[in-house]
């Protein structure tokens, strides 16, 4: 599996379970990154969503402490959200439905990339060259982080006055969650 995330100089990724920046050609990044695939996230990074939908064209897997707290949009069809509760129900899912862990993307929040992050192989982080300081919600530096490396550097780019590159990390150490 893989993370993408964005992210500013102080690895700020919210504050008040909203985005810090909302970088229009990012989200199309975003978009094309992880369409056709499958998506995990944590409860609040659901409800943070437009209307606290599930993203269309993804399998939406929620992964909370709390199941009966995640409402079923009813217009939602049949495996276009899945809810667990832990590592094992998630690697369970994952296996039962032979999804393409290629094509499964964590995407947030923080205590979910914080879970997760040793079990993926690659990182694609949409650096802010900016520092929100009023960011409450912050992923782990992957500049410190053991076993992960920096391995592309993208162009500096400009979009309503914010300047952010795409940066791309490795996992040398990427870990196995109950053989997927």
């Amino acid at each position: 599996m893989n993370l993408i995330v964005a992210a500013d100089r102080n690895w700020g990724i919210g504050k008040n379970n909203q985005l810090l920046y909302h970088i229009y050609p990012d989200m199309q990044f975003f978009m094309k990154k992880t369409k056709g695939g499958s998506v995990i996230m944590g409860r609040k990074t659901l409800e943070s969503l437009p209307g606290g939908m599930p993203l269309k064209n993804r399998v939406n897997i929620i992964l909370t402490r709390n199941p009966d707290s995640i409402v079923r949009p009813p217009d939602i069809k049949e495996g276009g959200l899945l809810i667990c509760k832990d590592l094992d129900e998630l690697a369970r899912i994952i296996t039962q439905r032979e999804m393409d862990t290629d094509h499964i993307w964590v995407i947030g929040g923080a205590e979910i990339y914080s879970l997760l992050l040793p079990y993926c192989r690659e990182a694609y982080v949409t650096r802010v060259l900016a520092a929100d300081e009023e960011a409450d919600c912050r992923m782990e530096n992957l500049d410190r982080t053991n076993g992960w490396a920096l391995i592309e550097t993208g162009d500096i780019q400009e979009w309503e006055g914010i300047s952010y590159r795409y940066d791309r990390y490795i996992n040398a150490k990427t870990k196995v969650l109950n053989n997927f």
